[in-house]
């Protein structure tokens, strides 16, 4: 868990967490001005939310969710001819239809295609900016097979991407694995002494981070070379390829 980034605290340099840091900025004013209004059940809550979302990113969602319910009433409170206007709205039933209308016409649109006419306002991608999308296209182009060993957060998009015809080392779902494997693959990761071991009879394409130390390492040993590189990623197959004797069974998905 001390190696996994969804684990860790989050990076505040983000735009998730910079909006569950403007949402903590808003709760502790709203605690200043109501701390009494509460309670001791609503204060608590509080707390653990705050707890939650600082100390691992997968949190924030979940924090941010129990942070809105519990600081919005309040919040609102605050300005009672806005609570009283609100009050009226909602008993008068007015405008309620437009947010329906809203509702349907997102999912008129998502059910073709997100086109509208000609113009296309839907477009459902992963960033290649953050995912090797350049590089998964030229593994089918060229029909590189597998097993594939890239970065663990970039496993589910290979799979993804690439299965059943080709399989993966090593995802996300670090739990599968078992705390060996794991220890292996984090000394490979960082290029730790003994760091090769985890390479050998487990792979037969390497898909890493261009501006990782590995893919440094990996494109100065003679047992590999560079298929493709991009922005991104870069391809490495070995340079005389395992027999299946020689291979070690994967343990990926």
């Amino acid at each position: 868990m001390d190696h996994i980034d969804e684990f860790q605290s989050p990076n505040f340099h983000g735009i998730a967490p910079q909006c569950f840091l403007a949402l903590l900025l808003i709760g502790f004013a709203v605690v200043i001005a109501r701390g009494r209004g509460l309670g001791i059940a609503r204060g608590l809550t509080l707390l653990f939310a705050v707890y939650a979302g600082l100390s691992a990113s997968r949190n924030i969602p979940i924090a941010s969710i129990l942070l809105v319910l519990l600081i919005g009433p309040q919040f609102i409170e605050l300005d009672t001819h806005f609570s009283r206007r609100m009050t009226v709205v909602d008993s008068a039933l007015r405008g309620h239809s437009w947010p329906i209308f809203a509702i349907i016409l997102t999912l008129a649109i998502a059910a073709h295609g997100g086109r509208v006419g000609s113009s296309h306002l839907m477009d459902a991608h992963f960033d290649p900016k953050r995912m090797p999308v350049d590089a998964v296209r030229f593994l089918q182009q060229q029909n590189v097979r597998g097993p594939i060993l890239s970065p663990d957060y970039w496993g589910g998009y290979l799979i993804y991407r690439l299965y059943p015809h080709d399989r993966v080392v090593i995802d996300d779902r670090h739990d599968f694995y078992g705390e060996a494997f794991l220890r292996s693959y984090v000394t490979m990761l960082h290029v730790d002494p003994g760091w090769d071991e985890f390479l050998k009879g487990r792979a037969a394409c390497l898909v890493l981070a261009r501006s990782s130390a590995l893919a440094a390492i990996i494109a100065k040993s003679p047992q590999w070379k560079v298929l493709s590189s991009d922005n991104v990623a870069i391809v490495f197959v070995p340079t005389e390829p395992a027999s299946d004797s020689d291979r070690a069974p994967s343990e990926g998905i």
